[in-house]
């Protein structure tokens, strides 16, 4: 199992890349940096693999985060593009399973900010 490291640009959003992750591989955590939607793109060889989308607001104990189109747990066993419900502070993609897989996941940020102060 590696950690694959992200890298970012801003485009109009902050946009974070996952490239060329295999079957144990887990994504470098992400810190979001503020109030923000979160729209994930799956793509790449998946050959059995899933790639699971993961949030977390400690960086150690990571969960499966939700589709907004429903309830059902961003895991993807092919080409997929979804906003998730949750915004932890840290995010990322683990693969698992598969054998010749390549997988890039794109995560697009789009921060919301407050009018007021907190």
């Amino acid at each position: 199992m590696a950690t694959v490291q992200f890298s970012s640009t801003r485009e109009g959003a902050i946009v974070v890349t996952w490239a060329a992750m295999a079957g144990t591989d887990n994504g470098s955590p992400f810190r979001v940096p503020s109030s923000a939607d979160l729209t994930f793109q799956v793509a790449g060889t998946f050959g059995g693999a899933t790639c699971t989308l993961q949030g977390s607001n400690d960086g150690t104990n990571w969960h499966t985060l939700t589709a907004k189109s429903g309830t059902s747990g961003m895991a993807y066993t092919s080409a997929a593009v979804h906003s998730c419900n949750e915004t932890p502070l840290f995010v990322r993609p683990n693969i698992t399973g598969g054998t010749g897989s390549s997988i890039t996941v794109t995560l697009a940020v789009f921060p919301r900010y407050a009018k007021t102060g907190y």
